[in-house]
C-alpha cells in the first residue's frame, strides 16, 4: 500500500501555484479597472470643462477627445472580458485540482484508518494471548500448589 503523502503534497503545491496565478490575474484585473476608472474620471473632468466653456474649439476638441476615449474604453472593456475569462478558467482549474486533492486525502485517510484498525486488532490479539498465557501460568501454579498440599 503506497503512501500518498508525497502526492498530496504535490497536489497542494500545484493548488498553491494556481492560487498565486489567480491572485496575479485579479491584480491585473484590478489595474485594468483602475485604469478605466481614471480614464472615465478624466473624460468627466474634460466634459465639465467643455460644458463651462463657450469656445467652439474647446467643444469640438472635446468631441474628438471623447470619441478617442470611447475607443480606448472599448478596448479596455475587451481586455476586461479577456481577463475575466482567464480568471474563470483558472478558477475552474483550481476547483478541479481541489477535487483531486480531496480524493487523495480521502483515500489516504481511509488507508490510515484501515491500518489503525488492523494494528488495534493485532494489539488486542497480542494482549489476549498474554492474558491467556498469564491465566494458564496461574492455573499451573495453583495446580502445582494443590498437588503439593495433597
Amino acid at each position: 500500500m503506497a503512501n500518498l503523502d508525497p502526492l498530496i503534497r504535490f497536489q497542494k503545491y500545484k493548488m498553491d501555484e494556481k492560487q498565486r496565478f489567480i491572485a496575479r490575474l485579479f491584480a491585473e484585473a484590478e489595474n485594468i479597472y483602475n485604469h478605466k476608472k481614471r480614464m472615465l474620471d478624466e473624460v468627466a473632468a474634460e466634459r465639465t470643462f467643455a460644458d463651462r466653456s463657450m469656445d467652439p474649439w474647446v467643444i469640438t476638441g472635446f468631441l474628438g477627445y471623447q470619441g478617442l476615449m470611447k475607443k480606448r474604453v472599448a478596448l479596455i472593456n475587451k481586455e476586461i472580458e479577456r481577463i475575466e475569462a482567464r480568471i474563470a478558467i483558472a478558477q475552474d482549474d483550481l476547483r478541479d485540482e481541489f477535487i483531486e486533492l480531496k480524493k487523495f486525502e480521502i483515500v489516504q485517510r481511509r488507508r490510515l484508518e484501515r491500518e489503525r484498525k488492523r494494528l488495534e486488532k493485532l494489539e488486542a490479539q497480542m494482549f489476549d494471548a498474554i492474558a491467556i498465557e498469564g491465566f494458564r501460568r496461574r492455573l499451573a501454579e495453583e495446580g502445582l500448589k494443590v498437588l503439593e498440599t495433597v
